[in-house]
């Protein structure tokens, strides 16, 4: 007779299965978490390994500024020979440009970069196991959130990279946009991989859950950003920037929810890092805006062809030409803030273009509002310019509105220079034509009469006059050689930057946007310039296209192997280009010591 407390062979089968499955589901969750410490091991690796990336830039560049510091960039000694040999060779290979990067040196970077991603994403899964899809989409989330800090790192205005190597945000932009295109790429796989795991095998209620939900919100997010920043910021940036601020917001949160804890997968980390980084870079630049906005007004001149001046009451700390900062005019636009190049000091001025949006509705309120004073704050400066007064001779390029940083850069230079100094300032512009030199003609008559304007070589040249009407003061014999040097257009990269429709960047007031040739027939309109600045300067104007590379060239050729000489440009990419390319052919062993500096239209 059986006991009453046996089990039906029934019962027993199934306790044991369900014992079983109890225990196939408790080591499957041990394999989860142990895969989860696997990959943010790695991830904490990628980090290291991208801070060490950085830390060995910031290690050489400091080497070189101690070296400078210390004039030992000028003495042929036989023992710091071997460095400063290795380091100009391979600075006449950085500096170069290569198609689709800014420079040989960017491309290296952004090589690195891939490459770190690369291994990480393939390296040392848990156990081994490369067979499973799961286990690469559980990496690629990984990499993706690592990433995303990254891209809110790079994106930072405040960034530390600017106090520690002469890399400012804005010259981090372009690492920003890789890097946020590498996090989509890692979202999309993803995702996709998973997707197609859960439904292979029947188990779709997984994705309806709210962590999944979340990261299905969080990936449709970062798709939108980068086809706004591909899209949407090419036609109206001011659009492409409320929707990117927007979209991180979504994603800041979307994250949060789909990694909801700190242990034991440690992804809610990552959200609270990324957030603290954003929310404090933007609570220093609304700290600055408000300190700013005491006392402060700033009147506004329209100035001819859709110029438009700003001087400020009060400069901000640390202001130098040359540099750049965010301005609020609440009377034009309440909630936005926008960059321009500081052009000079004191006052501070800023002198900027007409585009759609922001631009337009200011010089259309200066044209109907002449010398108006409007509540104003500046937030900056920003930009991170080598010091002119470091260098024996400073060759300064610029095409079209790009004046604004390199007369901002002549200005700084020439109040600070001493009264003995030897230095001297190469200054070559490309512009339009006449109504665009009014815009600087303060700052021209600065160069031509400042107690150091024998220093000063101003070669200015208008490449749109018409040559029936050669502008005050300029020579016949200029003419005549610019008519004949503007045979060959092809050549002329100069001219066709001057000629390029432009977007701005946070460094130069903006590109100029030059009209149609039909627009051009038409007579333009008349504008009362400020009596503080006067229309006109006795100018000796070449009518024609400048030889860029010759002109530079020249000026390094003629300083002494010992000295330092400084190539400073500001324009379009083909002006860029230029001078890359020739500041990369003048970097000798035996030479002098060749520094180029590039600010560029577009962000």
């Amino acid at each position: 007779m059986s006991s009453p407390n046996a089990m039906s062979p029934e019962a027993s089968a199934a306790a044991a299965a369900a014992a079983a499955a109890a225990q196939v589901a408790a080591a499957q969750e041990a394999y989860l978490e142990a895969r989860k410490e696997q990959n943010a091991e790695m991830v904490i690796y990628y980090a290291a390994s991208l801070s060490s990336l950085m830390g060995l830039f910031i290690l050489s560049f400091w080497i070189r500024f101690i070296f400078v510091r210390l004039g030992w960039a000028r003495v042929r000694n036989p023992i710091l020979f071997p460095f400063i040999a290795t380091t100009r060779v391979a600075r006449k290979l950085f500096v170069r440009t290569l198609p689709g990067f800014t420079s040989v040196g960017h491309a290296i970077i952004v090589t690195a970069y891939v490459a770190l991603n690369i291994l990480f994403a393939f390296y040392d899964y848990y156990q081994g196991d490369y067979s499973q899809i799961t286990n690469y989409a559980a990496r690629f989330g990984w990499m993706a959130t690592g990433n995303m800090v990254f891209v809110v790192f790079l994106a930072l205005k405040n960034t530390p990279l600017a106090f520690l190597t002469a890399y400012s945000y804005e010259r981090l932009n372009v690492l920003h946009q890789i890097a946020g295109y590498t996090t989509l790429l890692f979202t999309i796989l993803h995702g996709s991989m998973y997707a197609s795991y859960f439904i292979e095998n029947d188990r779709i209620e997984i994705l309806q859950e709210d962590v999944v939900t979340a990261g299905i919100v969080l990936g449709f997010a970062v798709l939108f950003t980068c086809l706004a920043g591909t899209i949407v910021k090419r036609f109206n940036y001011e659009l492409f920037y409320v929707i990117h601020v927007v979209l991180f917001l979504v994603i800041a949160v979307a994250l949060g929810l789909h990694r909801p804890s700190f242990n034991p997968d440690k992804g809610l980390y990552a959200t609270v890092i990324l957030a603290a980084l954003w929310f404090s870079d933007r609570l220093i630049r609304f700290g600055r805006l408000v300190y700013n906005s005491i006392n402060n007004e700033a009147t506004i001149h329209a100035l001819p062809d859709g110029g438009t001046r700003i001087v400020l009451k009060k400069p901000i700390l640390r202001a130098r030409p040359g540099k750049h900062c965010y301005v609020w005019l609440p009377r034009i636009r309440a909630l936005e803030t926008h960059p321009f190049t500081i052009v000079a000091s004191d006052p501070m001025e800023l002198v900027i273009n007409t585009y759609s949006g922001f631009t337009r509705d200011l010089h259309k309120y200066a044209l109907e509002n002449t010398c108006t004073s409007l509540k104003v704050s500046v937030e900056g400066p920003y930009g991170t310019d080598p010091d002119p007064l470091d260098f024996d001779k400073v060759v300064l390029v610029a095409g079209g509105s790009g004046a604004t940083f390199t007369f901002g850069i002549a200005a700084d230079m020439l109040d600070r220079m001493a009264e003995n100094s030897q230095q001297q300032i190469d200054f070559i512009w490309a512009v339009k034509g006449q109504d665009n030199i009014t815009w600087f003609t303060e700052h021209l008559n600065n160069l031509r009469n400042h107690y150091h304007s024998p220093k000063v070589s101003l070669k200015v040249h208008a490449t749109r006059l018409p040559s029936s009407h050669p502008p005050h003061g300029s020579h016949s014999n200029a003419h005549t050689s610019a008519s004949n040097s503007s045979t060959n257009m092809a050549r002329s990269t100069l001219e066709k930057g001057v000629e390029f429709t432009s977007t701005s960047n946070p460094v130069s007031s903006s590109a100029t946007p030059y009209q149609s040739d039909q627009e051009e027939k038409d007579p333009p309109r008349h504008v009362e310039v400020p009596s503080s600045s006067p229309s006109t300067v006795d100018l000796p104007i070449i009518v024609g296209r400048p030889d860029t590379e010759a002109l530079i060239r020249s000026a390094v050729e003629s300083v002494g192997k010992d000295q330092r000489v400084l190539i400073a440009a500001c324009g379009p990419d083909g002006l860029i280009k230029v001078v890359r390319n020739v500041a990369a052919s003048c970097i000798s062993v035996g030479g002098p010591a060749v520094e180029v500096h590039c600010e560029q239209f577009g962000w």
